[in-house]
């Protein structure tokens, strides 16, 4: 079955952020925006879920990876140790790795896309930022 780029996104944005991290943060991020705004605070609460992170995160990834490279990605993540390596990421300090495991995360580093994914990571976050900043003035 063929999903188009925009599906393969999502499904990227949700393996690299397993248990809503994002969604998480920027709900507590928005709660100053809506502080003043009561009845605006609790619809936008039950507005914040994956798809608002899924949405702030399209266009970076869109922008800077083919949908080769995307489904790269996924594969990687879809993995076991790509999972693993994203709850790691997403702050489950409880997760090790074998000298194995590390040398399977070093050589997906070592292939176009890791490199480029790893090239391009603290520009995402730089972006994710900007994102989340430009939807926070749209809520005021």
């Amino acid at each position: 079955m063929y999903l188009r780029k925009d599906d393969d996104i999502k499904k990227l944005v949700k393996l690299i952020d397993p248990n809503d991290k994002n969604a998480e943060w920027l709900k507590i991020l928005f709660i100053d925006v809506t502080t003043k705004r009561r009845n605006e605070r609790v619809r936008f609460l039950e507005e914040m879920d994956f798809n608002v992170v899924a949405a702030l995160y399209y266009q970076i990834y869109d922008k800077y990876f083919t949908h080769d490279e995307i489904k790269e990605l996924i594969k990687f993540y879809s993995s076991e140790i790509g999972s693993k390596l994203a709850r790691y990421k997403s702050g489950n300090s409880s997760v090790q790795f074998l000298p194995n495991e590390l040398e399977e995360i070093e050589q997906f580093k070592k292939t176009s896309t890791g490199r480029k994914y790893n090239r391009l990571s603290d520009e995402i976050v730089h972006q994710h930022l900007e994102s989340v900043k430009k939807y926070i003035n749209s809520l005021r």
